[in-house]
């Protein structure tokens, strides 16, 4: 990948600061790299021609994959949010995504 933009990284930060002081502990990082490679290891198995980015197509199966089984109406505004002019989302969206669920769930 290209690296984690910087909206990634205050989302992700955001997610796992649970003490509230704006940074990650040893713990705290721990616990979000061990959710990054889940996400890494959900993202290569649904990017199924192995471009690089995934499908809208692809995101409804990674985000079911990931345990989050959405109505049409959300998983098209996910795609409006995070997708790029051509429906796909390269890895720093598609974690961007998932970080905006889990925080929402």
């Amino acid at each position: 990948t290209k690296g984690f933009s910087t909206e990634s990284c205050r989302s992700m930060v955001n997610l796992m600061d649970k003490d509230g002081n704006g940074k990650l502990g040893l713990v705290e990082f721990n616990i979000l790299w061990n959710r990054i490679r889940n996400y890494l290891s959900i993202f290569r198995k649904f990017d199924l021609d192995k471009s690089g980015s995934i499908s809208a197509y692809e995101l409804r199966l990674a985000l079911e994959a990931a345990g989050y089984r959405l109505n049409k109406r959300l998983h098209e505004l996910l795609i409006t949010r995070y997708a790029e002019p051509d429906l796909a989302l390269d890895f720093d969206s598609f974690v961007c995504c998932l970080v905006r669920l889990e925080t929402m769930f």
